[in-house]
């Protein structure tokens, strides 16, 4: 009996292990870990909900100038495609596991960050963060070797961001 139990509580912690390790901890990791769901899911929605609504709105003002497709079918139609890569790559894709690999404070924005369009965030930017991760795209086949990305987050009244530079990346 004592076993039993013993071998369930070693597989309980196991899993709780793994399943923390597949996202970034703290409200600052919230942005990519929400970005490695939608592209998963192909949720358009939520793949834009990590930006700021201003400078979205912003995109989007631009799209109908320069474009006869929105913002949010464009998006979601590089999740798709994304998809469809990691599909034929991965045998299958299934999800994106991140973990933090290094955290930075940074005292203002990169000067090499290129973006789409204006940004200026909206309000007082409290913290901005160089966050180095991680990530496995994983399929029936098993997982790919880990790769890394670099992500500028930065937080205006407590919520973080994905600073625009990141707007189409997808993981792969």
């Amino acid at each position: 009996m004592k076993k039993t139990v013993l071998i369930t509580l070693i597989v309980i912690l196991s899993f709780t292990a793994v399943s923390c390790a597949s996202a970034i901890s703290g409200s600052y990791g919230e942005p990519i870990n929400v970005l490695a769901e939608a592209v998963k899911s192909g949720d358009a929605d939520e793949y834009l909900s990590v930006f700021e609504e201003k400078y979205i709105s912003e995109l989007e003002e631009y799209f109908t100038i320069i474009s006869d497709v929105d913002l949010e079918t464009t998006v979601s139609e590089t999740l798709a495609s994304t998809k469809a890569y990691n599909k034929e790559s991965c045998g299958a894709f299934t999800s994106v596991s991140v973990t933090e690999v290094k955290k930075e404070t940074l005292g203002e924005f990169p000067s090499d960050a290129v973006y789409t369009g204006t940004f200026e965030p909206d309000g007082e930017v409290g913290e901005i963060l160089s966050l180095t991760v991680s990530y496995v795209i994983e399929g029936m086949s098993g997982s790919t070797d880990p790769k890394e990305a670099n992500f500028i987050v930065y937080s205006v009244n407590g919520e973080y961001y994905l600073h625009p530079m990141h707007m189409m990346f997808v993981f792969q």
